[in-house]
C-alpha cells in the first residue's frame, strides 16, 4: 500500500512537471515562430500573439505534453537510479535529466520525420536551447516537489554548493 501511495504522489508530481514543461515549451515555440514571422515583415498584433499562443497551447501543447511525459518517464527513471548510486546533486541530476530528455526527444523526432524539425520553434540552436531550458525547468520542478526534505528559500543552498564542490573534486574539473 505504501508503494501505491508513493507512486501515486510521484506520478501526480510528474504530471505537474510535464504540464509546466509543455506550457513553457509550447509558448517558447509559439513566440519563436511569431518572431520569425515579424522578421520577414509580417505584422503580428498583441491580440494575435495571445490568440496564437492559446491556440498552440490547446492543440500542440496536448500532443507535445504526451511526448514530454514519455521522455520524462525515461529520463527521471535514469536520474533516480543515478542519484541512488552517487547520493548527491539531486536537484542538478533531475534538472539535467529534464533538459536532456527534451533535447533528445526533439532530435529523435527530427530523425523520425526525414530530418525535418517538427517543432518549428526548435529549428535553430536558440530555439533548441529554449526547448531544453523548458525541460530543465520541468526537471527542477520534479526534483523540488519530490524532495524528502522541504526546499530552502535559496536555490543554491550550502548543501548544494558542497555537492558541486564534491563533483568538481571527484571528476577533477578545472585541472
Amino acid at each position: 500500500m505504501k508503494f501505491v501511495k508513493i507512486f501515486g504522489k510521484n506520478f501526480l508530481i510528474l504530471i505537474v512537471s510535464v504540464l509546466f514543461t509543455a506550457i513553457f515549451a509550447t509558448l517558447f515555440q509559439t513566440q519563436k515562430v511569431i518572431a520569425a514571422l515579424i522578421e520577414i515583415g509580417t505584422s503580428v498584433s498583441f491580440p494575435d500573439r495571445v490568440s496564437m499562443s492559446f491556440y498552440d497551447l490547446s492543440h500542440l501543447g496536448i500532443t507535445y505534453g504526451v511526448l514530454i511525459l514519455l521522455a520524462f518517464l525515461a529520463a527521471f527513471l535514469v536520474a533516480g537510479t543515478l542519484y541512488k548510486f552517487i547520493k548527491f546533486g539531486r536537484l542538478l541530476i533531475y534538472s539535467v535529466a529534464g533538459g536532456t530528455a527534451i533535447f533528445v526527444m526533439l532530435l529523435l523526432m527530427k530523425n523520425a520525420f526525414f530530418d525535418v524539425p517538427i517543432i518549428a520553434g526548435a529549428r535553430d540552436s536558440f530555439g533548441l536551447a529554449l526547448q531544453t531550458l523548458a525541460g530543465i525547468f520541468g526537471g527542477f520542478i520534479f526534483a523540488v516537489l519530490t524532495a524528502k526534505t522541504p526546499p530552502t528559500n535559496k536555490v543554491l543552498s550550502i548543501h548544494t554548493i558542497k555537492e558541486i564542490r564534491i563533483a568538481f573534486t571527484v571528476f577533477k574539473f578545472g585541472e
